[in-house]
């Protein structure tokens, strides 16, 4: 019983992540149409970290949901319905991708800003955690 309510938590956990995280990236879109100064830029910087911090939390959440669902499954399975939480819980990671991705290419008023910003971005698509 345990696992089950472990699972239904840790997936309901990242499901929340995932609104939270898609509210900020749809806000600072919206705030932010190019990164016209060093406040835009700054607020980008954040927007970064807490999108990294919350995916590596997420990794950790669905693993720990999954291992829960798999055992749980081996011990007393009910229904396909169990599954479908977990699915739903992965299924915000392609409309997030889609907002990450517009926020990476926004376009920048001069080079200094440009240069900053495509270091940040590729930091984002290539390591696990800010290094800015």
């Amino acid at each position: 019983m345990f696992l089950r309510f472990a699972y239904i938590g840790l997936s309901l956990l990242s499901i929340a992540l995932s609104f939270y995280l898609k509210s900020k990236l749809e806000g600072f879109l919206q705030e932010n149409t190019a990164i016209a100064n060093e406040k835009s830029l700054e607020a980008y910087k954040n927007l970064v970290r807490l999108d990294m911090y919350i995916v590596l939390t997420q990794i950790i959440l669905l693993f720990g949901a999954f291992a829960s669902f798999i055992t749980y499954t081996y011990q007393d399975f009910r229904g396909v319905f169990s599954l479908f939480i977990l699915g739903f819980a992965v299924g915000f990671a392609k409309q997030i991708g889609e907002l990450e991705e517009k926020a990476r290419t926004l376009d920048c008023v001069n080079n200094e800003l440009e240069s900053q910003y495509k270091e940040i971005s590729h930091t984002w698509q290539k390591k696990a955690l800010p290094d800015f």
